[in-house]
């Protein structure tokens, strides 16, 4: 599996990323077969950190987290499949998981930080369950539990996101891709607000937002990867009863602002249980919404230090 540097594209991420750093950010891509797997990666102190995204979130959203570790660790912003500048793929649960494998054995030779958000969050679980010789340390930002799914809050919508788009009509047909434009544009614009005060910087954000959803198969890849999580849940509650956590350091953050009030309970219990099978620390932190790496950066920087 090749790793090479990428410099063909034109890239609105990259050029946010490095005005951020004050430089040094670049491209890098590794070939799975013809299919090209990329991110964005800055700094060359280990542990290397690799962050990996929620459904339908741009790596855009780790900018901030990013710039500020970069100095002292190498940090990777990785796109799944079919997100940002990776080639599409067919959306599966173990090529989703042997995809960001490949990434982190790329960030070695030593293990690497693993930080996930949402369904990311499961899945670098998944990975330092599959592979506990490539992990240092776990940091959960609000992660994905296939419990929750079970019992949502609004089963009616669930219910309509849970069908896969029609592979026969054009992605941008679907009368849910409108909200996946309009979710995408209002998280673009809070990651602008949180990470810079400069205008020239906050554009570029912006720009790196809509370019995660400028062509139909970026936009396909959002109808229909949470559609593939659904239709996994029953396997990822058997991986989980089965799972051997590394011995390593595991921090798990919770965030309860915007939720439903019903559903705040059953979301501690399940982090808290997950913390405490994992032998490692949760925080709950109720001044953010879900995307607590763009509301509270702070806490998630600290975090990852603290695990490093």
């Amino acid at each position: 599996m090749p790793l090479t540097a990428s410099n063909s594209l034109p890239d609105p991420p990259a050029a946010a990323f490095d005005a951020l750093v004050g430089g040094g950010v670049a491209r890098r891509e590794l070939d799975r077969g013809g299919r090209f797997l990329r991110w964005l990666e800055a700094g060359s102190a280990a542990p290397a950190v690799v962050f990996e995204t929620g459904i339908g979130s741009p790596s855009t959203t780790w900018a901030v987290v990013f710039a500020a570790l970069a100095p002292d660790h190498r940090v990777l912003a990785y796109d799944r499949a079919g997100y940002g500048a990776s080639d599409p793929a067919a959306v599966s649960l173990d090529g989703q998981l042997a995809d960001l494998i490949a990434v982190a054995e790329s960030a070695g030779p030593e293990p690497c930080v693993l930080v996930g958000h949402s369904w990311g969050g499961l899945l670098v679980q998944l990975a330092a369950w599959r592979r506990p010789d490539l992990v240092a340390g776990l940091v959960l930002v609000d992660p994905s539990h296939e419990s929750l799914w079970l019992r949502p809050p609004e089963p009616a919508a669930v219910r309509e996101w849970a069908r896969y788009s029609d592979p026969a009509a054009p992605p941008r047909a679907d009368p849910r891709s409108a909200d996946v434009s309009s979710s995408a544009e209002e998280l673009d614009r809070e990651v602008a607000r949180g990470a810079s005060d400069d205008p020239a910087v906050r554009a570029l954000l912006l720009d790196a937002g809509r370019w995660y959803l400028a062509t139909d198969e970026q936009l396909r890849m959002h109808l229909d990867e949470f559609p593939m999580v659904l239709h996994h849940l029953d396997e990822l509650a058997d991986r989980r009863r089965t799972a051997v956590w590394p011995k390593v350091p595991v921090v798990t953050l919770t965030a309860t602002k915007g939720r439903p009030p019903l559903y705040v309970p059953p979301v501690l219990a399940a982090q808290e249980q997950l913390a405490a099978v994992a032998g490692g620390r949760h925080v709950v932190v109720p001044d953010s919404g879900h995307h607590i790496h763009v509301d509270r950066p702070d806490l998630v920087i600290r975090s990852i230090r603290d695990v490093c």
